[in-house]
């Protein structure tokens, strides 16, 4: 909470006048945000005991608004919800024909409702609050403005002085000036420049960036004793509560790839637009990879999540053969535990269906924010089609340009500092629900990426507020409207030359994909969902993330493209 100046003085003396309004206040009011006041500030007696009243008082009413904000805020939840489900189910039957076609064959859905932020006018009442309480803090006796005004003069002639005669380079960034007395160097935090990144980001990623709010990523227990929904947690082998899986197992334990030699042969021989998009186009950067792990340099942690059912664990074996023990964490949410297999029974809410999926995703990031949070830097979740290059995934989340836009958007983050705060990400494949640019939500088939600032706030101050209990199996547009509340918006994850990252078919589908000339006619919903889009092999970029639909023996097919564990003889036709 960041208050105005006169706000946080008040909690110096605010125990000697009311000792209710002083535990209210030191509970929103964080220590390094008071300011002891100037003497003339204090209240005593009969004044003090009336300040005190008043402030009360309009505690008392807030609470009261609050309260009636949240009615309105559930009434306002059902006619969405309703209006959203007819919406759902069109998108429903669209999907069941999602095999990696062409998708011209797939009817138009309907466009979606916008979202209503029930909170809207509390948000203005509070921005216009806080302005008020920042012009109250700045309205200074003349001369002192005055004074300040020349200080600040002065400084920035100084620094002016000091930039001609030294000739810095602004992206260089200064961590000393020099001692007065010629003695050790004292370091000047108003001098300090901080380090630009060598390519700022895209004005519409600034602009997304610079929409999110900064967060505190320190863990906070949501948990409440595991008592509800959705943080129950897992169960055992035996159905008893209270199962916390060894996400590292897989990692340090990988079963090995194998196939056999002549489907082996068949697969990389085989040279049809999959092998084509693979062989010519995408690759993983093992070479740079290679170079950070030589180099001892700290990397960032992924924790990778899929979710199934028990009739799709024959899949997970895939993964864990391929792509799994590339993630530092891993698990499968499913609704049986299997330990040798990573398979987790989570609980959930209703009934394990697709249909329900939007309570069994609630459940599952629950899961990990409860109990992997702390360890890990970035958060994956996709299905068990899912195909994952983890290391272009970690490259990509370690670039400047990510960093970047972690740290605000404007300079890379201090290395040395120990700062909690962090600008949410959510990343992954755009799409346009229904062509609406102002409805943008990221497709749950190549699946989504986060770090802790954006896994923190969907868990601890999403899930509670809203959609708690909506059925659908929509999850990837649910996730994208609770973060819209907190104006966290996906990221544009294209690369520099356009090309997508995340793909939400298989490789094939994007070569041979062109969108209709005519899209005012189209029914292709693919043509409309999708954002600025290159065609043929440009579509993927050369450092591509993830595929969908990847199932059963092709996994192990894109595997061993990606991975160069195809014979030499086998490229030739």
């Amino acid at each position: 909470v960041d208050l105005p100046k006169k706000c946080r003085s008040f909690a110096w003396y605010a125990d000697s006048v009311n000792p209710q309004v002083a535990d209210i206040l030191q509970q929103v009011i964080p220590e390094e945000q008071t300011d002891r006041p100037q003497i003339d500030l204090l209240l005593d007696g009969d004044a003090a005991q009336e300040h005190a009243d008043t402030i009360k008082e309009g505690l008392e009413e807030q609470h009261q608004q609050g309260e009636e904000r949240l009615e309105e805020q559930q009434q306002e939840q059902q006619q969405e919800e309703q209006q959203q489900q007819q919406q759902e189910d069109v998108r429903a039957n669209n999907e069941q024909g999602g095999d990696g076609g062409d998708g011209s064959n797939i009817e138009q859905q309907q466009e979606q409702q916008q979202d209503e932020q029930p909170d809207d006018q509390q948000l203005a009442q509070d921005q216009q609050q806080q302005q008020q309480g920042q012009q109250d803090e700045q309205q200074q006796p003349d001369d002192q403005q005055q004074a300040q005004d020349q200080q600040e003069e002065q400084q920035q002639q100084d620094a002016q002085s000091n930039n001609a005669n030294n000739e810095a380079d602004p992206n260089q960034q200064d961590s000393q000036a020099e001692g007065l007395d010629g003695g050790d160097a004292i370091p000047d935090l108003s001098q300090v420049k901080r380090q630009r990144p060598s390519k700022p980001l895209c004005d519409q990623c600034l602009e997304v960036v610079q929409r999110a709010k900064p967060v505190d990523i320190t863990f906070v227990d949501v948990s409440d004793g595991h008592k509800n929904h959705p943080h129950m947690g897992a169960k055992y082998e035996n159905g008893e509560l209270g199962y916390i899986a060894d996400e590292t197992a897989l990692r340090n334990n990988p079963p090995g790839f194998e196939m056999p030699e002549k489907r082996l042969k068949k697969a990389c021989s085989t040279h049809d637009a999959h092998y084509k998009m693979m062989h010519d186009r995408v690759s993983i950067d093992f070479e740079t990879h290679q170079q950070k792990e030589d180099s001892g340099v700290k990397r960032d942690k992924i924790f990778c999540l899929v979710y199934t059912i028990e009739s799709g664990h024959p899949r997970v074996q895939n993964i864990r053969e391929t792509w799994g023990p590339s993630c530092d964490g891993f698990i499968v949410g499913s609704n049986k535990t299997d330990v040798a297999l990573g398979t987790v029974d989570i609980v959930h809410a209703g009934e394990e269906t697709y249909n329900n999926i939007w309570q069994k995703v609630r459940s599952m990031w629950s899961y990990i924010y409860d109990n992997y949070y702390e360890k890990y830097d970035w958060f994956h979740i996709g299905g068990d089609d899912l195909f994952l290059m983890v290391e272009n995934l970690r490259l990509y989340l370690e670039s400047e340009e990510i960093r970047t836009a972690a740290n605000g958007g404007e300079y890379l983050p201090d290395e040395n500092s120990d700062s909690k705060m962090q600008t949410p990400l959510f990343l992954g494949r755009r799409f346009a629900y229904g062509g609406d640019r102002d409805n943008i939500f990221i497709s749950g088939g190549s699946g989504y990426t986060m770090n802790k600032a954006t896994l923190k706030t969907l868990v601890v101050e999403g899930f509670p507020r809203y959609f708690p209990n909506k059925v659908t199996f929509s999850e990837d547009t649910m996730v994208a409207r609770v973060l819209r509340k907190f104006d966290i918006y996906p990221y544009n994850t294209q690369d520099e030359e356009g090309s997508e990252r995340y793909m939400p078919f298989l490789p094939g589908h994007h070569l041979n994909y062109r969108l209709p000339k005519d899209m005012s006619k189209t029914k292709d919903w693919y043509a409309k969902y999708s954002i600025d889009i290159r065609e043929g092999k440009e579509h993927c970029s050369k450092r591509s993330v993830a595929f969908h639909y990847v199932k059963d023996e092709m996994m192990k097919r894109l595997f061993a493209l990606a991975y160069n564990k195809c014979p030499a003889k086998a490229h030739n036709p």
